[in-house]
C-alpha cells in the first residue's frame, strides 16, 4: 500500500509540473531579438 500511494503521489507531482510548465503562454513564442553579450 505505502509503494503504490508513493509511486502515485510522486508521479502526480510528476504530471501537474509537466501540466503547469506546457501550459505556459510564453512556451511557444520566440524571443523578438537574441542577445549576444560574449
Amino acid at each position: 500500500m505505502i509503494d503504490a500511494l508513493s509511486l502515485l503521489i510522486s508521479h502526480g507531482v510528476i504530471m501537474l509540473a509537466a501540466w503547469r510548465l506546457l501550459s505556459r503562454p510564453d512556451l511557444d513564442r520566440d524571443p523578438d531579438e537574441v542577445r549576444e553579450d560574449a
